[in-house]
């Protein structure tokens, strides 16, 4: 062995080493996507700058970068498989370009959902004509997989909208409908038409979604008698009551809060509608175990409290540790992040709300103790935390027409150049 590549071995050591960093930053930097308390500049100084620096570290190995890359496409975490493919998306290397296009075309459910969420964030001009070429001919769930990464990219569908559409997969008609959004002309389809009507939840959900940016006649019909009928799709439809409807609708959202099916969802809506009677049913469900932390995150949203900050949380209470005989080895033992929010303090609460309730308007929506306009909207957008500003998007985005519209799950500096566009566009309006 010649002193040469005794000296690279160290190297190739390095580069694993910022493989294993990126794949950990990876799998945080998405979790935090759905953060209660971090903003968009949090997630950045925190996680997001690490990330990429992590990412620069194994770019720098250059052949060792694509050769781990390569390899790590096959792993079974499918963090390392997202920062693999995100490696071979940006190399200019055309051998880096064939190895992710033939992993592409092999793969199926979540580790080609995992791929393409790299191409999403990452994809670089060349890898992205390479790969959509493979998506759309490899049958219905890639041609699914390219609508999602067209509709990430704000590009849209061909052909390979209609070929989603006939697939087993829920998955992959989701992604062909929300796609559908970019074509204006979609509206008066046959294929949104018959989502609406029903199918599988999720995909009338994506259809009713795609309706209120088109605005087809039918898709706030469609959202109020799907809750009316506790159908499978009303959890998800009561979030649009809470967003889009009037103090009447808003009804629906306060009885599913007396049906055990709905009760989650429906607080969540709670913190959508934003008003002093949202903020008092709240209150009440925090009284109640299973309740407590979803009511408490919804009242921190509609008035801006900070459960922690403000004293607002109990201690959390021990978990005590089970006797071996009785451990279910086999559990998953990651929580649901809505596990981890903070438990709220009932009464510490009912005092916060009653010194705040002097100054509120009676039956007006507040979002983080401001009235709600559209200057709130893009000011909450643009700082507020990351997990409802989704929600804040898709209204933004119905009420704009398209107008104003921000990636949510993209890297902070195109998420910037979006907000900023908003704002242009909603300057723009007022004129």
């Amino acid at each position: 062995m010649s002193p040469l590549q005794k000296a690279a071995e160290p190297f190739r050591d390095l580069v694993d080493e910022s493989f294993d960093e990126a794949a950990f930053l990876w799998r945080r930097w998405e979790s935090e996507l759905a953060s209660p308390t971090r903003n968009l500049d949090d997630i950045y100084s925190w996680t997001e700058d690490r990330l990429h620096g992590a990412l620069e570290g194994i770019r720098v190995g250059g052949p060792a970068s694509i050769e781990t890359a390569t390899e790590a496409l096959g792993s079974d975490d499918l963090s390392r498989v997202t920062a693999a493919a995100g490696i071979l998306a940006t190399s200019p290397d055309r051998g880096a370009t064939d190895a992710l296009a033939a992993a592409l075309k092999d793969a199926n459910g979540t580790r080609l959902r995992a791929m393409v969420r790299a191409l999403e964030v990452l994809g670089s001009d060349q890898s992205l004509r390479a790969t959509a070429s493979v998506l759309a001919a490899a049958g219905p769930d890639h041609a699914g997989a390219l609508c999602r990464l067209k509709a990430f990219r704000r590009v849209p569908p061909g052909e390979e909208m209609a070929v989603a559409l006939t697939a087993d997969s829920a998955d992959a008609q989701v992604d062909a409908i929300r796609a559908a959004r970019l074509i204006p002309s979609a509206v008066e389809s046959e294929a949104l038409s018959t989502m609406l009507q029903g199918g599988a939840a999720p995909v009338q959900y994506a259809a009713v979604e795609t309706a209120l940016c088109l605005r087809h006649p039918r898709a706030w019909d469609t959202a109020v008698a799907v809750v009316r009928k506790n159908a499978p799709g009303a959890g998800p439809c009561l979030n649009l009551i809470g967003l889009f409807g009037t103090a009447e609708e808003h009804e629906v959202v306060y009885e599913a809060l007396r049906n055990p099916n709905l009760q989650v969802p429906a607080i969540w809506a709670l913190g959508h509608i934003g008003t002093g009677r949202a903020v008092e049913a709240c209150l009440a469900g925090m009284k109640r175990e299973a309740l407590a932390r979803a009511c408490g995150e919804a009242y921190s949203w509609i008035t801006g409290a900070d459960l922690e900050r403000d004293r607002l949380a109990v201690p959390e209470p021990e978990v005590e540790t089970p006797a071996l005989e009785d451990d279910d080895l086999d559990a998953d033992l990651v929580p649901p992040p809505e596990a981890l929010w903070p438990l709220p303090d009932p009464e510490a609460s009912a005092r916060h709300w009653q010194a705040l309730k002097t100054n509120w308007v009676p039956n007006v929506r507040y979002i983080r103790g401001r009235p709600v306009s559209g200057e709130t909207l893009l000011v909450t957008i643009e700082t507020g935390p990351m997990l409802r500003r989704p929600d804040l998007v898709l209204e933004i985005r119905v009420k704009t027409r398209g107008r104003c519209d921000v990636e949510t799950r993209a890297f902070t500096a195109r998420q910037r150049q979006m907000m900023a566009a908003a704002r242009a566009a909603s300057r723009k309006r007022e004129r």
